[in-house]
C-alpha cells in the first residue's frame, strides 16, 4: 500500500466514526479455537461507547450503548473491508463480537493501549471504555507498530485493584491465571462470560476503572510523581 492510499484509507476509517486505527501481525495463539484469520496482517480499530451509559452499569441502559457499539463497530468494519477490496486488496473483516481473534492482545501489539488486568484495552483516549475490531489483510507493507508507550499502565493496574475488589462476578484475579495453552491472564472468563451475558452486559470493570474517569496523562503524571518520590526516600 502506497502512502497516500494509506492515507486515504486512515481518513476514511475516522470519518466512519471510528476512534483510532493500528497494524500488527497476528500472533497464532490469539486466534480463537475452530476459527481462522485469512490473514496475518492486521488492521485494528477501536470505537468509543457513550461514557454516560456505561457508568450506569450494570443496566439495561449501559447494555444499550455495548450493542450499539458493537453493531455500529461491526458496520465500520465491513465498510474498511469493501474499501480495501475494491483497491485491490484481499481482506477478512472480524466483527467486534465474536470474531475469529481476541482483539484486545491484538490493540495492545498495535500500540492502540496497554492490556490492563481487567482484560481490557486502556486507551490514551478513552481509558477502556471502547470496543475493538479487526480486519484482516494481504497487505503485506503496512506500518507494523514496534513497542508500546504504554507499559506504565501494568504499574498502576498493579497498585490499584478497583476492577478486582468490584467486579461482580468475582472474576478478576491479583494472581495470574496460567493456561494450558501457556497464556496468561487475571480474568476468569467462566465467571465474567455469563454474568456479561445474563446481566446487561455488565461493564463494571469499565465504570469503576479510574481511566474512565480520569485523563490518561493526569494518571501518567500521577504516577510517575509517586515513582520519583518513591526513589527519592531510598
Amino acid at each position: 500500500i502506497d502512502g497516500p492510499l494509506l492515507c486515504d484509507l486512515e481518513e476514511y476509517v475516522i470519518s466512519l466514526g471510528a476512534c483510532s486505527i493500528g497494524y500488527t501481525r497476528l500472533p497464532a495463539q490469539w486466534v480463537f479455537q475452530n476459527k481462522a484469520a485469512l490473514h496475518s496482517n492486521v488492521i485494528v480499530l477501536t470505537m468509543k461507547m457513550d461514557r454516560e451509559r456505561i457508568n450506569t452499569s450494570p443496566s439495561p441502559e449501559a447494555e444499550y450503548t455495548v450493542l450499539a457499539t458493537y453493531r455500529d463497530l461491526g458496520l465500520i468494519t465491513n465498510k474498511v473491508a469493501a474499501f480495501l477490496r475494491r483497491h485491490g486488496f484481499s481482506a477478512q473483516a472480524g466483527h467486534p463480537l465474536n470474531g475469529q481473534t481476541l482483539y484486545p492482545p491484538l490493540a495492545h501489539l498495535a500500540g492502540l493501549g496497554q492490556l490492563a488486568y481487567s482484560g481490557l484495552i486502556i486507551t490514551p483516549e478513552f481509558g477502556p471504555c471502547v470496543r475493538l475490531s479487526a480486519i484482516y489483510t494481504s497487505i503485506e507493507n503496512l506500518p507494523f507498530n514496534e513497542g508500546n508507550e504504554h507499559t506504565w499502565i501494568t504499574d498502576y493496574c498493579a497498585s490499584c485493584g478497583l476492577c478486582i475488589n468490584q467486579c461482580p462476578a468475582e472474576a478478576i484475579y491479583n494472581e495470574p491465571i496460567q493456561h494450558e495453552s501457556g497464556q496468561i491472564t487475571y480474568v476468569d472468563n467462566d465467571k465474567c462470560f455469563p454474568y456479561f451475558h445474563y446481566i446487561h452486559g455488565c461493564s463494571v470493570c469499565i465504570k469503576v476503572c479510574p481511566f474512565n474517569h480520569v485523563a490518561y496523562e493526569k494518571l501518567k503524571e500521577k504516577k510517575l510523581h509517586i515513582h520519583y518520590d518513591d526513589n527519592d526516600l531510598k
